[in-house]
């Protein structure tokens, strides 16, 4: 089973931040067994979504630049606090700024809201791969064309 936690990706600053929204439904497949009476979205689903945007502005920015477009891969999960849980019917706002870029990795600070109030927050590090897999690279191209469709792009 693959989970696409970011619905949209909303605007995007190359080399500043870049922001996603999630709705959380009840159709979501995760609620059959979290929990059954009391519907809660796993913090680690929460997580998930944000370390998904945060490789893809990674991602974003080497296809948008002269560099060679790796695989991000999470690698480093610092400081991260869980603050408000979320269930069916809220919309998380996901936001990752750029703490810093290398050739070989990528720190963003990330933060999830609903109704403006901060549910998690943390930094993560980016491993970035070289990706073999011309099928897995057209794939996930693919995805972020859908993910960007009505993208707003600012400077």
């Amino acid at each position: 089973m693959r989970f696409h936690l970011i619905d949209r990706i909303e605007t995007i600053s190359y080399g500043k931040y870049i922001t996603a929204v999630k709705c959380v439904t009840l159709a979501d497949d995760v609620f059959n067994e979290h929990f059954p009476g009391y519907p809660v979205f796993p913090g680690s689903l929460v997580l998930e979504g944000l370390a998904q945007l945060g490789g893809s502005f990674f991602e974003l920015m080497m296809k948008n630049s002269d560099l060679p477009v790796k695989r991000s891969i999470l690698s480093i999960i610092n400081k991260f606090k869980f603050r408000k849980p979320a269930v069916p019917g809220d919309k998380l706002f996901y936001r990752a700024d750029l703490v810093a870029m290398r050739e070989e990795y990528g720190v963003v600070k990330v933060q999830a809201e609903i109704e403006s109030e901060i549910c998690a927050e943390g930094e993560l590090t980016f491993t970035f791969l070289d990706i073999a897999d011309n099928d897995l690279h057209e794939s996930r191209m693919t995805l972020y064309k859908i993910c960007t469709k009505n993208t707003k792009i600012v400077q």
